[in-house]
């Protein structure tokens, strides 16, 4: 038998038994997190020093949940990813306050190069979450990169820690929903059309009126975006159908 891969995050060297700690939905608090952070400190490793580099960047999510961020080819942490691309990504409510009260999702893994056959999609969607981008995507150094997750730790707040999620815990399952995926683009479109519709999803998910848009669709949820706000409605039921996305939006609004 092969030998058990050793963690990307090495275990604390103390025990912490869990009664001590608050209960908290682990799993639901780091993908409502990835999902709905704007930002995220990047972590690369310098070529030369070996020690740790970090910038602040904005964060994307595929349908499937991998985050995938921008780089221009000039910068530091593209250069340092180019020799090394073992990364870590720190998402967290930056601007909320004292930051060691919220929820902070940390991930570890290897940055990889979003190749030209996926890059308009990725593109589009980087631009749907953030419409300012277009300022910068057109740089001709533009570079995409998704993160191959390989380790993940959730500190949801004081005496709120979960160190046994997983990468599997925080992707969407899109087997099955072929259909829905297919489709979601042109509903987007549709929905952003109706007027209020966005805003009375993003106001089903917590949020406060604004001028929200949809930006993506998968069968656990929807992503929502206002100028300086994003938002995660989840459905009730996985939703693999336009028809079970509209009985899902209709179930909401009553």
């Amino acid at each position: 038998m092969p030998e058990a891969q050793s963690p990307v995050i090495t275990p604390r060297g103390m025990k912490i038994e869990p009664s001590a700690g608050a209960p908290f939905e682990a799993v639901r608090v780091s993908k409502t997190v990835l999902h709905t952070c704007r930002f995220a400190a990047l972590a690369t490793i310098d070529p030369v020093s070996g020690y740790p580099y970090t910038t602040v960047t904005n964060i994307a999510i595929e349908p499937d949940g991998t985050p995938f961020f921008f780089a221009a080819r000039l910068t530091l942490h593209a250069r340092n990813i180019e020799a090394d691309n073992r990364i870590s990504l720190t998402l967290a409510p930056f601007g909320k306050g004292d930051a060691l009260t919220e929820p902070r999702l940390t991930l570890v893994g290897r940055a990889v190069l979003i190749e030209a056959d996926e890059f308009e999609t990725a593109k589009a969607a980087y631009l749907a979450r953030y419409p300012k981008s277009k300022l910068y995507l057109s740089l001709p150094d533009t570079l995409l990169f998704r993160l191959q997750v390989e380790g993940v730790q959730i500190n949801g707040g004081p005496a709120r820690n979960a160190s046994n999620i997983t990468p599997v815990d925080l992707r969407t399952d899109l087997s099955g929903a072929d259909a829905l995926m297919a489709g979601a683009t042109d509903e987007i479109k549709r929905l952003n059309a109706i007027k209020g519709e966005a805003t009375r999803l993003a106001s089903l998910a917590g949020k406060k009126a604004g001028n929200w848009k949809i930006t993506s669709i998968d069968p656990e949820g929807i992503n929502l975006a206002a100028s300086s706000d994003l938002a995660r409605l989840w459905f009730a039921d996985r939703v693999e159908t336009l028809n079970q996305l509209a009985k899902a939006l209709n179930q909401d609004s009553k």
